[in-house]
């Protein structure tokens, strides 16, 4: 069993969900005071029963702007019993399949419309680059994005 801490700043939201004792389950990667957008990292191994939708419920209560939720995912189906049982029949959310040829550029379309949230399974290596920009226009937009890659 696994203890797990939620730290959420009083100003900006910015949730550190971690695994007492374990690996991270997430890293905090935006900069402080930079903006209203932030880039949280989870890292998950590849046997992990947690799966990245799990966190649409935080994301929703990101902000009180109504904002699209975005789910970037490959081959997944939201399940709408889950929506239910967590309260999120009514949210506005949209999953879209992704591969490695195309999330960059869907990424940066999304961002640059700035009227969503997103939960990202990026695919592939993330490299410092791509971690980088996705951070800087998540700021600029003011999107919080769950940035989840498997290693």
């Amino acid at each position: 069993m696994q203890q797990l801490a939620l730290d959420v700043a009083a100003q900006a939201i910015k949730p550190v969900l971690r695994a007492v004792g374990t690996t991270p389950l997430f890293i905090e990667t935006a900069e402080e005071g930079t903006g209203s957008g932030s880039l949280t990292e989870m890292i998950l191994s590849e046997n992990s029963t947690i799966h990245p939708v799990q966190m649409l419920p935080l994301l929703a209560q990101c902000d009180t702007n109504t904002r699209w939720l975005m789910w970037l995912s490959p081959d997944r189906v939201i399940n709408k019993e889950w929506l239910i049982k967590m309260g999120l029949e009514k949210a506005p959310i949209i999953h879209l399949d992704t591969c490695v040829d195309t999330q960059k550029t869907l990424c940066s379309r999304i961002l640059n419309a700035a009227n969503s949230h997103m939960i990202i399974e990026w695919q592939g290596k993330l490299s410092t680059k791509d971690r980088n920009l996705l951070q800087q226009e998540a700021t600029k937009s003011g999107t919080h994005i769950i940035l989840a890659h498997r290693v």
